[in-house]
């Protein structure tokens, strides 16, 4: 199943359920997707990728910052389009929160490119996982974990950046954390 269509199923199954909460404990922030939220960004991604930088099925783009959630949902949206993610790319996503916040909000909440099966990987989890990830997307462990592995589980993830040890069983406790990547927390079995 393509992305765009595991997400659209996901959409129909349990939309208002939280899908990525995202934490950077550098700066205080905090952010909670739901699956419809995060399914609706990521096709708007995807048209603007498709549209305004003409990238087709192949092409490479760039994650930067790696380890923000709009990161999270450039790499949905590439996905839902066939796009890889290279170092080296031209296109660079998601850069500047608020400039890629404008460009991205404009877009039309249906996907006008087509579709694209894309291979990615994730590790298998059970049903229904809460993983707390402090990895970012940089890597294809960080993003087999943090984002391949929850969407296979229809479980979610709470992704830390900039994680402070000292806050991660709190958080974990706080958050319903039933599994981990990236970090240990006693009770907790780590799936990376």
């Amino acid at each position: 199943m393509n992305v765009a269509a595991l997400l659209a199923a996901e959409v129909r199954r349990d939309g208002a359920r939280p899908f990525l909460t995202w934490y950077d404990d550098a700066t205080g922030e905090r952010v909670e997707l739901s699956v419809a939220t995060i399914a609706n960004w990521a096709v708007k991604t995807a048209n603007l990728l498709s549209d305004e930088h003409g990238l087709e099925p192949g092409d490479p783009i760039r994650l930067s910052p790696a380890d923000h959630w709009l990161s999270f949902v450039a790499l949905l949206g590439a996905w839902h389009i066939g796009l890889c993610i290279a170092d080296d790319a031209d296109v660079e996503l998601p850069g500047d929160p608020k400039a890629f916040t404008a460009a991205v909000l404009p877009q039309p909440d249906a996907l006008l490119a087509p579709s694209s099966d894309v291979s990615y990987d994730s590790i298998e989890a059970p049903t229904g996982l809460r993983l707390m990830s402090t990895h970012s997307l940089s890597t294809p462990g960080g993003i087999a974990s943090s984002l391949g592995t929850p969407l296979d589980a229809h479980g979610s993830v709470v992704m830390v950046a900039n994680a402070d040890p000292s806050r991660l069983a709190d958080r974990a406790a706080m958050e319903r954390v039933t599994h981990t990547a990236g970090c240990d927390v006693d009770g907790l079995p780590r799936i990376d």
